[in-house]
C-alpha cells in the first residue's frame, strides 16, 4: 500500500454541498439585508474559512462576519440543512474498502468542528470522529495548515511519507505542501483542475473511487 494514512476535505470532496451552502449563504446575506443576496457562482465560496467570505467578499467587518455567521448556523445547524446534504457517488464504498484495510482515516475541514463530525457521524462513514479536524466553534484554527497539522501530531503521525490528502480546492492542496504530505486533486468539487495543478497535487482524480489506485 502506497498511502496508509489517507485525510479528506470534506465540502466538494466527500459530500456536494454546493446547493446546501447557498441556500444558507443566501438566507444569511438576507438577515443582514444585503442589497443583493442572490448568489450566482458559489463554488468559489467553497472552502475558505466563512467569516473570510463573508469579509472579503460582501464587505462585512469582522463583527458584522460573525453575525451573518450566526445567521448561516441558524439555517445550517438549528433547521437542519445540513443533514441534508447529498453524498458523491462511491465515495462511502471507497472508505469502505480503505478501512477495511486499516488505514488510518480523518477529515480536516475548514468547517465548524462540532458541525463536520455531527454530519461524519449522521452519514455512517467508516472515519473515527475524534479523526475529525476542523474550525473551532470560536472561529480559530481555520487555516488548512494548522488543521492538518493538528490532526498528525495529536494522532502522533510522524511518517509523513505514507499520508495523503484529498482535496477539491487550491487551499487544501497548499495546506499539504505546507505541511509536507501529498495529495490529490478530485475534479469533480468546487475548484478546477487549473487551480489543483497549480497548487501542487501529485494526481487528479475525476470520481471518488480512483482513489484506490493510488492508494493501494
Amino acid at each position: 500500500m502506497k498511502y496508509s494514512h489517507i485525510i479528506f476535505d470534506l465540502d466538494g470532496t466527500l459530500i456536494d454541498s454546493s446547493e446546501t451552502f447557498r441556500f444558507c449563504l443566501e438566507y444569511a446575506l438576507e438577515k443582514m439585508k444585503y442589497p443583493n443576496p442572490k448568489v450566482v457562482d458559489v463554488n468559489p465560496l467553497i472552502g475558505p474559512p466563512i467569516l473570510k467570505t463573508f469579509q472579503d467578499v460582501f464587505g462585512f467587518s469582522p463583527s458584522e462576519a460573525q453575525q451573518g455567521y450566526k445567521f448561516y448556523l441558524e439555517e445550517y445547524v438549528d433547521n437542519g440543512r445540513m443533514y441534508k446534504t447529498p453524498i458523491y457517488d462511491g465515495v462511502k464504498a471507497t472508505i469502505h474498502t480503505l478501512y477495511k484495510n486499516k488505514c488510518f482515516l480523518g477529515v480536516a475541514t475548514t468547517k465548524n468542528e462540532t458541525n463536520a463530525r455531527k454530519i461524519i457521524q449522521s452519514m455512517a462513514f467508516d472515519i473515527e470522529i475524534d479523526r475529525v479536524y476542523g474550525t473551532y466553534n470560536d472561529g480559530t484554527r481555520s487555516n488548512k495548515k494548522e488543521i492538518i497539522a493538528d490532526l498528525l501530531n495529536d494522532h502522533q503521525i510522524v511518517d509523513l511519507s505514507d499520508v495523503l490528502m484529498v482535496g477539491d480546492r487550491y487551499y487544501d492542496i497548499i495546506g499539504a505542501k505546507e505541511v509536507g504530505i501529498a495529495s490529490v486533486g478530485v475534479t469533480y468539487g468546487c475548484g478546477s483542475e487549473e487551480e489543483l495543478r497549480e497548487a501542487g497535487a501529485i494526481q487528479l482524480i475525476a470520481s471518488f473511487s480512483e482513489l484506490l489506485n493510488i492508494v493501494c
